[in-house]
């Protein structure tokens, strides 16, 4: 039969035949460009007039293979040309850099970059005309489409590859931009930076560009902005290999400036205070570290520690107040200085971005693989997000209480909250109401303004900074704080005992002249006032990432309510009239941002874009919406007020928050009682505490603490502790919920387990397992180890068993410790023998130590179980005088072979 040939057929054949010759082609020519860089001598060699003819015939044969066949040879000429034509040429003229540039380098060197640049942004062009690609939007030198233009003859995998050239493309010229800097290290590095956005803009789910931008970004804000960029890299969905060296890298560094800081010990004779610019580097530093712990999900002791010197760094950077001048207000990344000490004078909202999105980054990898670490994360998180709110609403009071108010402004605004709670639905009657409003008396306004004075006093007991000055120098509390945080509940009961009428009476006529200013400001002044908080873009980034994880809310509604306290407080503030008919400046329709709230994205969304930390909010967001509306400043403003205020609706929804709506009032309540703050076990708390603690600190290798500066330190910072409560609390609460679902099962296990010599002896690799489970707090009593060091000597296997105490002992570890010395309650109500023999004198011992931890919680059923390694000790000695089963039993102690306790945990495990 005849074989009938397609004339697609035969030309493809052709096209692929061709293809292949010109990839050969360039092949050799990529050796010929290699053999004459490595011969040249010097920079001048480099750019001899044949060979920079050679490398631009060298680009017109690339582009005509990649446009004959994208989809075979496109990437890997697109990788040839950049590499021999341009990078090569860069990174060898570094090599033969001698001390300086000189001037005749200087411009061989701008020309070929600039070179590059221009080609590349012929090349897209190109791409966008053949493939007809929509780049509006994207980067800011496309140009219209041809509408007519059929495209329908191009495969998808030749589109798909288009659409990452363009983003390679991207990268290049921010690449090309960068080398600049190389040749002028004074110059700014905006237009790297516009390139390596733009490409971030198009494929977000690309890290590659965030590795470039944290190369250089290395000497901005100690090493913050570098750590943020890679970590947004490696968060990407495709993520760039050599990023998490770099990370190692830059955590090294920073590691060894931690270790240069100096003890902060107020004992010493001359303290000398750091400037602004050194704290900030100090918090930094310690942040740092703290996300190096976190984020590699290494194991340190005293961690705690470090997370309370952070916190406290934090706290009196945020007090720093801003520049007055315009220029020294701008962000820091937009810093030329290449310094690595380069830092701002305060914390700007953009540093403050980039450590909230670094927080939210780490519970998202650990929350992934269910560390140990996630609960400190999320509760260290949280007590950021309490400074910032608690930062914000210091500087609207302030700015509420000096700004100057006209006379003519005397009506009540009603808000935009009742909208938004009642479902966004305006009511017909609203400014008939306003009218009203209006006509009616001015005392009745003024009796009114009280009530709400009134109200909002009882629902929030830290409204003035100034009242938490006035509480951290009274001399009261000085003697009732204590060291210890989970002292902390007892601390807050006594401070406000000790508040005297004075205290109570300034504060309530600061509310009340504070909100009776609100209530008569113009609403464009309140606008402006609100505006100006940059850092609500945090606030309203935590609030979307809380709406993800509500579990998180449920904990602080039943563990701190004066941190609700405070997001009810910022809510109510921000609550002003939206449809007041005077406001000016925006275009935006309220009725119309409050039905597509969940649609429209801001600037805060589209800089977390690609990312899965947000996952749930960001996949409703309709992006368009940016394109398609041209939003001002203040339209920004009236969004973001929207979009937080509707946070605090999804608050009322949730009973354990206590936040509930006063619809008379049109104002948020929080009715959680601080006195009911930590409903946690007191033997638990105490138990997290002290282990964390105790021990040589060492993190890193490169932290170390003493123990005895650490205590004096804490134990003298009272008024720090007092602000540290959201951490502690939450902290705490985290930690023993993280400890509670590691237990959680079927079949209920003790949350403590003591062990005797024989388990120690015989059982040792069931020790380990339990302890390395980190599921159980395993405590070893004294006596224990006094019997151990009386077997030394007969067995071996208790020689064994010191030495793995010991070196568990020395590197600390909160889920096993040793037995206190206070540690012992006799039990009542029992009379012991006078005549007692060794062994029984040792399980005495034992059980009093039982004793003790089961009665800091008496209401907490099988809290303690004793873990025997002989039962024939305790459960065939019946006929003795004294029954040690029974003694245990009369305090509530359960005593259990710990075979069969490993038996029983592994099978709830297995379940």
């Amino acid at each position: 039969m005849k074989k009938v040939y397609n004339s697609t057929d035969i030309h493809q054949n052709q096209g692929q035949e061709l293809s292949k010759k010109l990839y050969r082609s360039i092949s050799e020519q990529a050796k010929r460009l290699d053999d004459a860089r490595s011969c040249a001598r010097n920079i001048g060699e480099l750019f001899s007039p044949a060979l920079c003819l050679q490398r631009r015939k060298f680009c017109d044969y690339c582009e005509r293979l990649i446009f004959s066949d994208p989809v075979l040879y496109g990437k890997k000429s697109e990788e040839l040309l950049w590499r021999k034509s341009f990078y090569d040429v860069v990174s060898s003229a570094k090599k033969l850099k001698k001390n300086e540039y000189s001037a005749e380098e200087i411009s061989n060197l701008q020309g070929h970059i600039n070179s590059g640049i221009g080609y590349y942004h012929h090349f897209l062009s190109r791409i966008q005309n053949e493939y007809n690609l929509n780049l509006n939007n994207i980067i800011d030198f496309s140009f219209e489409l041809d509408l007519k233009k059929d495209v329908s003859y191009l495969s998808p995998k030749s589109i798909e590859w288009a659409q990452l050239a363009v983003h390679q493309c991207l990268i290049y010229l921010g690449d090309l931009s960068r080398y600049k800097l190389d040749i002028y290290p004074n110059w700014e590095p905006t237009l790297a930076n516009r390139y390596y956005l733009q490409a971030i803009l198009y494929k977000p789910e690309h890290g590659m560009p965030h590795n470039q931008m944290g190369t250089l970004s290395m000497g901005q804000n100690k090493f913050l902005d570098a750590v943020y960029h890679y970590i947004r890299c490696l968060g990407c969905k495709y993520s760039f290999e050599g990023t998490s060296n770099n990370l190692h890298s830059l955590f090294e560094k920073n590691s060894k400036f931690v270790e240069q800081i100096p003890d902060e010990n107020e004992d010493t004779d001359c303290i000398i205070e750091p400037s602004k610019t050194e704290s900030i580097k100090r918090f930094i530093a310690r942040f740092l570290l703290l996300i190096d712990i976190w984020y590699f999900n290494k194991k340190v002791t005293k961690l705690y520690n470090l997370c309370h010197q952070t916190f406290k760094n934090l706290e009196e950077c945020l007090s720093y107040p801003r520049p007055t001048s315009a220029d020294s207000e701008e962000s820091p990344t937009d810093s030329n200085d290449t310094d690595s000490t380069s830092t701002s004078t305060y914390l700007s909202s953009d540093i403050l971005f980039k450590i909230v999105v670094i927080c939210l980054l780490c519970v998202s990898k650990l929350k992934s693989s269910n560390s140990q670490h996630l609960s400190t994360v999320v509760a260290f998180t949280l007590a950021v997000y309490s400074q910032i709110i608690q930062n914000i609403t210091s500087h609207m009071q302030e700015s509420i209480l000096n700004y100057p108010l006209s006379e003519e402004v005397q009506t009540s605004q009603n808000g935009i909250i009742k909208d938004l709670v009642l479902g966004g639905k305006k009511s017909k009657n609203l400014l008939r109401r306003r009218k009203i409003v209006k006509v009616n008396s001015d005392d009745e306004s003024e009796q009114e303004d009280s009530n709400s004075v009134d109200d909002y006093s009882s629902s929030d007991d830290s409204f003035i900074s100034e009242n938490e000055d006035i509480l951290a120098n009274s001399s009261d509390e000085e003697g009732a704080i204590t060291k210890e945080i989970g002292k902390i509940k007892e601390v807050e009961i006594k401070e406000t005992s000790a508040l005297d009428e004075n205290t109570l009476k300034k504060k309530s006529e600061s509310n009340e002249e504070l909100l009776k200013k609100v209530q008569r400001m113009d609403v464009n002044d309140m606008l402006e006032i609100i505006g100006e908080e940059s850092n609500l873009q945090s606030i309203k980034l935590l609030n979307d990432w809380l709406k993800l994880d509500q579990d998180t809310l449920k904990s602080c509604g039943a563990n701190t309510g004066s941190f609700l306290r405070q997001i009810a407080q910022l809510l109510n503030l921000i609550n002003i009239n939206l449809h007041d008919p005077k406001i000016s400046g925006t275009s935006v329709k309220v009725s119309e941002i409050i039905a597509k709230e969940n649609r429209i994205p801001l600037a805060e969304d589209a800089a977390l874009k690609g990312l899965n930390i947000l996952g749930g909010v960001q996949c409703d967001l309709d992006w368009n919406y940016l394109h398609k509306k041209s939003f001002t400043p203040k339209d920004e403003t009236v969004i973001r007020i929207i979009k937080l205020i509707s946070f605090g609706k999804l608050l009322l929804t949730i009973e354990e928050t206590g936040v509930t709506f006063n619809e008379t009032k049109n104002m948020f309540v929080c009715a959680v009682d601080d006195k009911e703050d930590i409903k946690l076990p007191d033997a638990i708390i105490k138990e997290l505490e002290l282990n964390d603690s105790e021990g040589a600190q060492t993190i890193n290798g490169h932290l170390n603490v003493d123990d005895n500066s650490a205590t004096c330190q804490e134990s003298k910072s009272n008024g720090q502790l007092m602000k540290m409560k959201h951490m502690g609390q939450l902290w705490l609460a985290a930690e023993v919920k993280a400890l509670e679902n590691r237990v959680r099962g079927k079949t209920a296990l003790s949350p403590y387990l003591v062990l005797d010599a024989d388990s120690l002896i015989k059982f040792t690799y069931m020790v380990k397992h339990l302890v390395h489970s980190r599921k159980f707090i395993v405590l070893v009593p004294t006596a224990v180890v006094s019997a151990l060091d009386d077997l030394k000597s007969e067995k071996l296997e208790a020689r064994d068993a010191i030495r793995w105490l010991e070196s568990q002992f020395q590197q600390g570890n909160r889920f096993f410790r040793a037995q206190r010395p206070h540690e012992k309650a006799p039990i009542p109500f029992v009379k012991y023998p006078k005549k007692r023999d060794k062994e029984m004198h040792i399980y005495i011992q034992i059980i009093e130590c039982c004793n003790y931890l089961a009665e800091q919680q008496k209401d907490a059923p099988n809290l303690v179980t004793l873990l025997i390694g002989n039962q024939n000790v305790v459960f065939n000695g019946e006929n003795r005088e004294f029954s040690y089963l029974g003694l245990a039993q009369s305090v509530g102690i359960t005593i259990e072979s710990i075979a069969q306790f490993y038996g029983k945990w592994k099978k709830t495990k297995i379940r």
